[in-house]
């Protein structure tokens, strides 16, 4: 056998070529594919996060205006909603010490699990309420664009 080193072929250089091109493709497709699905960023705390979540499906149905008019109604319920948070952070907190034990008790997870999901449904019952409460204050001519699939930005 001939030890004398080879030029890389053709067909070699072809190869490294297209896997560097794929590389620098998905690179590429994976950063506008980021920016394309990146969610709005709202100010605020991670409760008010939580409570512009009943107010995400009017977006695209409702005017702006409108859209303002529900938003305050259920900024006033946030104190609600940052109570059944500090409920369910303590909730938690508690699942978390009866998981953590060397022989947990399946029952007691369970009730505390039941307990979680309870305290859940009544945050979430109390938002939809005010967030219900406050589209049919709004006229009639404003919400006659919610029974229109949303508009997309």
């Amino acid at each position: 056998m001939n030890a004398v080193a080879r030029p890389p072929s053709r067909n070699r250089w072809l190869a490294v070529a297209l896997v560097v091109s794929l590389a620098i493709n998905a690179f590429f497709a994976g950063a506008i594919a980021t920016d394309f699905l990146r969610v709005k960023p709202h100010q605020g705390s991670s409760e008010a996060r939580a409570m512009r979540f009943e107010l995400r499906w009017l977006e695209g149905r409702l005017a702006p205006e409108a859209i303002k008019q529900v938003e305050a109604a259920v900024a006033s319920a946030q104190p609600k909603a940052v109570a059944h948070l500090d409920r369910l952070r303590s909730l938690r907190t508690e699942l978390a010490a009866l998981a953590a034990v060397a022989t947990p008790d399946r029952a007691a997870i369970d009730a505390k699990l039941a307990e979680i999901r309870a305290e859940v449904q009544a945050m979430q019952t109390e938002a939809q309420a005010v967030t219900i409460d406050a589209l049919l204050a709004l006229p009639a001519e404003a919400r006659a664009t919610l029974a229109e699939p949303p508009t997309r930005p």
